[in-house]
């Protein structure tokens, strides 16, 4: 490049050159991973009014497992690979995010779960509430409305 342009300097590459990339390690952290899940959970919680029990219901899990976690302070993960239990609580939390950049008033966020709604036949919470392929599909649903721009 320098024989092209005189000094000019050499572009830097962002592996070699970036402090964070380099300083960012690539191990799983089941303990880190286990605490930001129970921080999603709690935020979810205080944002939409549920309780404890609500949450395990949606997500198909006895309300002594979630307690259990939420008093714990962590979801207990053993690897990188996750459980079924906790892509579960991944689909809640990405229905979450979706309804937050939709509505910032927690309220709207309740209602529009609450609602029936015509173009999905039934009311979003009470498909993610009747299987786990109702909260994914409620998801995928909130994925798509939101990349159409709403």
């Amino acid at each position: 490049m320098s024989n092209l342009i005189p000094n000019a300097k050499e572009p830097k590459s962002l592996r070699g050159s970036s402090s964070f990339l380099s300083s960012a390690s690539s191990t799983f952290d089941p303990l880190l991973a286990g605490r930001a899940i129970v921080n999603g959970l709690e935020y979810l919680k205080q944002r939409l009014g549920w309780s404890g029990a609500k949450i395990a219901k949606t997500l198909h899990l006895p309300a002594n497992t979630v307690t259990t976690w939420l008093n714990n302070g962590t979801v207990p993960l053993s690897s990188a690979i996750l459980h079924p239990d906790i892509q579960a609580i991944i689909h809640l939390l990405a229905i979450h995010r979706s309804l937050e950049a939709m509505f910032d008033d927690p309220a709207h966020q309740r209602i529009w779960l609450s609602t029936f709604h015509p173009e999905l036949n039934v009311i979003p919470e009470k498909m993610m509430g009747e299987s786990i392929d109702g909260l994914i599909f409620v998801r995928q649903y909130l994925d798509y409305v939101r990349g159409r721009g709403a």
